[in-house]
């Protein structure tokens, strides 16, 4: 028997008549094949992941946006109605103080003595 080189066997030569050698050099082709579509599926499915996690980030970003600027609203409305409030509770307390003036100084001398017990203990 004689050997003749084929470009098919990445072992250098195959009997023509060798059905194992044949066999042998099929299998590792389907092999080569096998893992080059594997590394393709992997490249398209790490692409595809990639994808969705820009999409997902992009998305949590928009609603970061906008609760942060909600809240700065919410902060916003909350600090003016406090605002009034204490606009509005000055001016009963200066009201009532030119109304009656020396119940306003014993109401405040009270709560002064009440709030400095307190702060004693």
């Amino acid at each position: 028997m004689t050997e003749n080189p084929t470009a098919d066997s990445p072992f250098g030569t195959v009997s023509p008549h060798d059905p194992f050698q044949a066999a042998k050099a099929s299998a590792l082709k389907a092999a080569e094949e096998l893992r080059a579509a594997a590394a393709q599926k992997a490249s398209e499915f790490r692409n595809a992941a990639e994808a969705r996690a820009q999409q997902l980030r992009s998305t949590a970003e928009q609603k970061a946006s906008d609760i942060k600027e909600k809240a700065g609203e919410f902060a916003d409305n909350t600090f003016s109605e406090a605002r009034e409030r204490y606009a509005d509770l000055r001016a009963e307390a200066e009201k009532f103080a030119r109304e009656k003036p020396l119940q306003a100084l014993l109401t405040a001398f009270g709560v002064g003595f009440v709030v400095g017990a307190i702060l004693r203990r």
